[in-house]
């Protein structure tokens, strides 16, 4: 890893670290909806109806076919190719992943035996820092390839639905009743508040995620 990508990736790593708890607020989740609180303001974002859902389809498949027409960006594959041609491997660190998975797996053993056998502070101390050592390698190296890969055609597109599936799904409760926040895909392209997008964005994609 350069020196370039390995400062960008750690930029990357903190930002997840300083926001684990926004990737642990399944407990947040009622009735397929998430409901946050952005400047004072009650905001949530909820699973999309059917006509949603055809809505984002039809956007994903226009957006698909002017991806396709854009001669400057590479599908997945071909990028990994081009980036094995300059010393970048891939492969390797998706190997290095799963070799550091294995790791924690086999260390979040180690520690689950010691606690049974009540090994002491001690002992139980070292097998968490190598588990937090573990999971903070593996995520620099997968903060690294996404950048890698960010502007391959499949990730533009992965990028593009999330936004979509944000602009969907977001809603703002106004005069004692819930309502979408914008109207339009045109109005939400154009919106300049970065904390609103982001929060709903991310909790959007934990909602996708169930």
């Amino acid at each position: 890893m350069t020196e370039g990508r390995m400062e960008e990736a750690k930029k990357t790593v903190k930002m997840y670290e300083e926001n684990e708890e926004l990737f642990r607020a399944e407990e947040m989740i009622k009735d397929n909806k998430i409901t946050f609180f952005v400047e004072d303001k009650k905001y949530r974002v909820r699973m999309l109806n059917l006509a949603e859902r055809n809505e984002l389809d039809n956007l994903r498949r226009k957006k698909f076919g002017q991806l396709l027409q854009d001669k400057d960006i590479m599908m997945e594959k071909d990028l990994i190719k081009q980036y094995q041609e300059r010393g970048i491997n891939i492969s390797e660190m998706d190997e290095r992943i799963q070799k550091l998975t294995a790791e924690e797996v086999a260390t979040q053993l180690k520690l689950g035996e010691a606690i049974s056998k009540n090994d002491g502070e001690s002992v139980l101390n070292t097998y968490k820092e190598t588990i937090e050592s573990l999971q903070h390698e593996k995520r620099a190296i997968l903060a690294e390839k996404t950048l890698l890969l960010e502007f391959s055609l499949e990730n533009q597109l992965l990028s593009y639905v999330a936004q979509i599936f944000t602009y969907l799904s977001l809603e703002v409760f106004e005069d004692n009743s819930w309502k979408r926040k914008f109207e339009s895909i045109a109005e939400f392209e154009k919106t300049t508040d970065d904390k609103l997008i982001n929060t709903a964005a991310q909790y959007s994609i934990l909602l996708q995620s169930l």
